[in-house]
């Protein structure tokens, strides 16, 4: 069960997963869904992603920035759409093959504790600081590995913005991939219409 500080009894969308309200109960907790092997069957989807590593880079067998930012762009893309999930140490193809190639950056520390430190620095590298509290993570054993499972709030009033290389980036979820905004006018237009109060 993950705590989040936010009462969103109040908000009517229906989001994937049902009303939003149905899942709290007085002390304002959010039921995580009782399978998540379902959303692994039913693949990537509007509100769920998979990524193999956190910042493990498979083609250098060392750790890179650029794994971390595609995290980071998921993570973004979900803040400005509908929420979702985002599966760490799962294949594209839903398959769980763990976070021990992560692990393994972690020498002499602890791999959960090392774990967790890489991925804030994700967040505070990349996403700015003051919507942290849309998202959350923790660790769970699937078919006998472990994986990281990211639950993703949406952004209730104002688009969220990814720290890029270059400047300011802007992602949005589509139908199972995440899409970057470059022009003007399509950002200016997706967040008038996303975030119309009176819609």
């Amino acid at each position: 069960i993950l705590k989040t500080p936010f009462d969103w009894t109040d908000l009517d969308k229906p989001y994937w997963w049902g009303n939003i309200s149905d899942f709290w109960e007085e002390e304002k907790e959010l039921k995580v869904p009782e399978s998540f092997k379902e959303l692994l069957a039913g693949g990537e989807t509007n509100q769920v992603e998979f990524k193999a590593s956190l910042h493990y880079n498979f083609k250098t067998k060392t750790a890179g920035i650029g794994v971390k930012g595609i995290i980071a762009k998921s993570i973004c893309a979900f803040l400005n759409s509908n929420g979702g999930f985002l599966f760490i140490g799962v294949d594209n193809k839903g398959r769980p093959q763990g976070l021990m190639n992560d692990f393994k950056l972690a020498g002499d520390k602890d791999p959960h504790d090392y774990f967790r430190l890489e991925f804030d620095e994700t967040l505070s590298h990349f996403i700015p600081i003051y919507i942290k509290d849309h998202i959350s993570g923790d660790f769970y054993e699937f078919n006998g590995v472990e994986i990281f499972i990211v639950t993703v709030f949406p952004s209730k009033s104002k688009p969220i913005f990814l720290r890029g290389q270059h400047g300011k980036e802007f992602y949005v979820r589509w139908t199972a991939s995440t899409k970057q905004y470059v022009d003007i006018e399509d950002i200016v237009n997706y967040c008038l219409d996303h975030w119309n109060k009176e819609g």
